[in-house]
């Protein structure tokens, strides 16, 4: 609309904050010493080796909505023995296949390493969960082929809003009409490669409509404050270089800047 001078058009500048920071859960180092895995079958969770409660922060304002999760596992095996396989399933709250988070079958020694997201397309019922912001167990549970003969020395999760995807995927969306200015921790990551951060205007397709790409580690930061017109919705896409890191926000503002 043309405005003439001294014209009053009625509309209002508003201006918001939207805060989010999710932040990386860490359970730490489970094992304190050496474990010796005994069961030759699946335990219960009941029976769990290790357990660890996390809290995953959620938005506060519903316009940022999380759409992916993603957790990275990490598992020293220190020995064998006469034992071929050593088995791990790692459940969350609840002991069935679709709590079921991790499933990994391991034939050597050494450091392991995995990672996984969790969304409304795969694991579904662990992404309903791990976004709600309450607390969920974790659930570590061990087995192998021949009892009293594998050991264990590391036992570590992490969860975060983010992603282990080398490709590019949506893990939060704002829904917005207006100028949005974009500041935060919004590219780090658990792991060796590098992470990236990259506000969209199409869902998904990495090299379309980007507003900025922010790459680097821990902390990588937008940084100066950028600003863009958002027209319905803005997509915060990531990825990384190594498919076994875990690449997240760990925090993010969002000044919004609407006409009322």
């Amino acid at each position: 609309m043309l405005k003439l001078a001294g014209e009053d058009s009625g509309a209002r500048e508003k201006i918001e904050l939207i805060a989010y920071s999710p932040g990386k859960q860490d359970t730490g180092d489970l094992e304190a010493g050496t474990h010796t895995i005994v069961p030759t079958s699946r335990p219960a969770i009941g029976s769990a080796q290790y357990s660890a409660s996390l809290t995953l922060p959620k938005p506060d304002d519903a316009r940022l909505a999380v759409k992916r999760i993603a957790a990275r596992l990490s598992v020293n095996i220190a020995g064998l023995g006469t034992a071929t396989h050593v088995y791990c399933s790692v459940r969350v709250d609840v002991d069935d296949t679709d709590h079921q988070l991790f499933n990994m079958d391991w034939t050597s020694t050494g450091a392991k390493l995995d990672a996984v997201d969790a969304h409304s397309g795969a694991l579904s019922t662990i992404f309903d969960l791990l976004k709600d912001g309450q607390a969920h167990t974790f659930y570590f549970l061990f087995w192998a082929d021949a009892a009293n003969q594998a050991t264990i020395d590391v036992v570590q999760l992490w969860e975060a809003v983010g992603t282990c995807d080398t490709g590019g995927v949506d893990v939060a969306t704002l829904s917005h009409t207006g100028w949005v200015g974009i500041v935060g921790n919004c590219a780090s990551k658990e792991g060796t490669g590098t992470s990236y951060f990259i506000p969209k205007l199409v869902s998904g397709q990495v090299n379309v409509a980007r507003l900025v790409t922010v790459n680097g580690g821990f902390g990588a930061s937008v940084t100066p404050t950028p600003n863009f017109l958002i027209p319905g919705t803005c997509y915060f896409l990531m990825l990384g270089t190594v498919a076994t890191d875990l690449n997240y926000i760990a925090d993010i503002y969002l000044v919004l800047r609407s006409e009322q």
